[in-house]
């Protein structure tokens, strides 16, 4: 069986190993942004766009170039300002078809490149703006002078900015974005020294391990996952609701502007991406809303309310979790009567207290589930400790 599975490897697994290489050594490239990368690599595989906001030099748009380049992809970049004209970004009226009466136009790569990023995109004129909205809603491009609808090859666009957009005429653009990525400066020592040793001290112009191909089959993966059912746990469409809805709720309270674009079309699509790329476990299901929804916020201080709401609204969730992780630490540097001790604590969680927050209980029952797992170990140990001890 092992022979044949051989001969027949999983596409979906191929792909999948391909594409957590090309993060891997991403990071290695860019070091110390690893939330973009993963947020890069999420939008990928969800065909969905993806804007930036940091200060000059925190290696945005040389992230998405090495990336274009990790997956063989076409890659399209350009700085925009306030006088960049239509024809510059999209291409120039042929002159000489123009003289015989004939409307052409000499389309830029931005049609045909799998990845496009604009830079400072949020200082665009009103007519690249309004291009750029149907571009990446319908990845159609619409030529002022003629009409045509001219189709792109878009795949993700990213966006790049220094400061997050308040213009009520450029909202409509930032919410094209479905992921939104706040970096800054690098201020730790340790990362400063690999990011050194990465510009100076590797190779600089990265090869292509993966393919669009295999970005396209995980994204093909993801679809299927959402409208299938996961053993144990059932339907994906409404383990996501269960999950998601009622923190989105929590989260308008709160004040933060969830739409209903978001919940019904966005994060569905990155749910799902989520799960094909990093696997179909019961603890990628309930970390997944976790993670996404820090890319809803529109701006610094909303990420740190949705962060704020977040630890609000897990509390003693969070704490179990963390006693997790501190049982595993303690297993793994041998203190396995303190190992114990933390995992029994953990077994000793009423679940029924969850009566009023009932979208937390998947995520406890995920924990218990790992404890017990964890238990199971620590019994094994002791045995084979108390087997030792006989001779």
């Amino acid at each position: 069986m092992s022979d044949q599975k051989a001969q027949n490897p999983n596409p979906i697994e191929i792909a999948r190993e391909k594409l957590r290489t090309v993060e891997n050594v991403l990071n290695s490239i860019v070091v110390g942004h690893e939330d973009f990368i993963k947020a890069l690599m999420l939008a990928t595989i969800s065909g969905e766009h993806l804007v930036v906001v940091g200060p000059p030099g925190t290696a945005k748009s040389y992230a998405v170039r090495a990336y274009a380049q990790l997956l063989n992809a076409r890659f399209y970049s350009y700085l925009l300002t306030k006088f960049t004209s239509y024809d510059e970004l999209f291409g120039t009226v042929d002159v000489t078809a123009l003289a015989k009466g004939e409307f052409k136009r000499n389309w830029s790569r931005i049609v045909t490149s799998d990845f496009v990023f604009l830079d400072e995109i949020f200082k665009a004129n009103s007519a690249i703006l309004n291009a750029l909205l149907s571009l990446l809603q319908e990845r159609v491009i619409y030529d002022p002078m003629s009409g045509q609808a001219m189709p792109a090859q878009l795949w993700t666009a990213v966006g790049a900015s220094n400061e997050t957009p308040e213009d009520p005429e450029l909202i409509a653009l930032y919410d094209r974005f479905a992921v939104k990525v706040f970096i800054d400066y690098l201020n730790d020592d340790a990362a400063l020294l690999r990011a050194i040793q990465a510009r100076w001290l590797s190779v600089q112009t990265p090869k292509a391990i993966a393919s669009m191909d295999d970005v396209k089959a995980l994204n093909n993966f993801a679809l299927s996952i959402f409208k299938g059912k996961i053993k144990d746990l059932g339907e994906v469409w409404k383990i996501y609701h269960i999950n998601v809805v009622p923190m989105m709720k929590k989260l308008r309270e709160k004040g933060a502007l969830v739409s209903d674009r978001s919940i019904i079309e966005k994060l569905p699509k990155l749910f799902a991406a989520y799960l094909a790329f990093y696997g179909v476990t019961i603890d990628n299901v309930m970390n997944a809303p976790y993670d996404l929804m820090l890319y809803l916020a529109r701006s610094r201080d909303e990420l740190r309310e949705i962060k704020k709401a977040i630890d609000e609204m897990l509390g003693e969730i969070a704490e179990l979790a963390k006693k997790l992780e501190k049982g595993k630490e303690l297993l793994r540097s041998g203190n396995i009567q303190g190992a114990k001790s933390a995992i029994l604590d953990i077994l000793n969680y009423e679940v029924a207290k969850l009566e009023k927050t009932p979208w937390l209980k998947p995520r406890v029952e995920a924990i218990l589930a790992s404890a017990r797992q964890y238990l199971e170990t620590i019994k094994q140990i002791e045995e084979q400790i108390a087997r030792l001890a006989q001779y």
